[in-house]
């Protein structure tokens, strides 16, 4: 049978128990308090001071022309934090209080690489990347969530690079069109082989038609080349 000492000793390891379980759960309060100052002030950066870290990783250092050739690549958008509509991950979080341990002072100015949709759009899914200014055009990446950024963006984002890749496709499309159609929907001969001048022809059709529908269609909805919108904060 326990003794009135043992009870008291048991009450006691009991009692140690609830109140360390009691400070942990003030502590992950605080933890979580802070990290909704910390999404604050991401949601709401604006502008480029420079934030001196102590001791940085050189994989994660970029400059300015990497990222603008990057972002002109995958069509993405690098703007102030501050814009960007989506939310940040725990494993963004957590980027950020390391971040923090090796800045010498505060951390208030964020950039996001990522889609234009994104800083419009709650719902997209295409990954950001969130960066902290250096300073001299230097750029610190604190963290990247998502796997998205493939050669399938590679490849749909290429018209769009510049003028010149724009005409190149539109040029090529004809040429796939001319190649493809059959000799007797373009001409009434029937003793002419598949390759000709009227083929030719065809083409120089072909390519007046696609380069007009491409011409609407870009101005009908305000497009953008990439090396133009890389970091545009307007959508169009």
């Amino acid at each position: 049978m326990a003794t009135g000492t043992e009870r008291e000793r048991l009450e006691q390891v009991l009692q140690g128990q609830q109140v360390f379980l009691e400070e942990v759960h003030a502590l992950l309060a605080e933890e979580e308090k802070q990290d909704n100052i910390r999404r604050a002030v991401v949601r709401t950066s604006r502008g480029e001071r420079p934030v001196h870290l102590l001791d940085p990783d050189p994989a994660r250092v970029f400059g300015i022309s990497t990222i603008r050739a990057l972002c002109v690549k995958y069509r993405l958008r690098f703007l102030d934090a501050g814009l960007f509509k989506g939310d940040l991950p725990p494993q963004a979080m957590h980027a950020i209080r390391q971040l923090e341990r090796k800045a010498s002072g505060p951390v208030l100015n964020y950039k996001v690489m990522a889609p234009a949709e994104r800083f419009s759009l709650c719902d997209s899914e295409v990954d950001p990347l969130l960066f902290v200014p250096l300073g001299e055009g230097r750029y610190y990446l604190v963290h990247k969530w998502g796997n998205d950024l493939g050669v399938a963006r590679v490849v749909l984002g290429w018209p769009t690079r510049s003028p010149w890749t724009l005409g190149a496709c539109v040029l090529l499309l004809a040429m796939v069109f001319t190649a493809v159609m059959p000799a007797d929907l373009i001409t009434r001969d029937p003793s002419v082989g598949f390759w000709g001048a009227y083929r030719i022809l065809f083409l120089l059709w072909s390519t007046v038609v696609v380069a007009s529908f491409t011409v609407f269609a870009w101005f009908a909805f305000f497009g953008q080349f990439s090396t133009q919108a890389w970091n545009s904060r307007y959508f169009n």
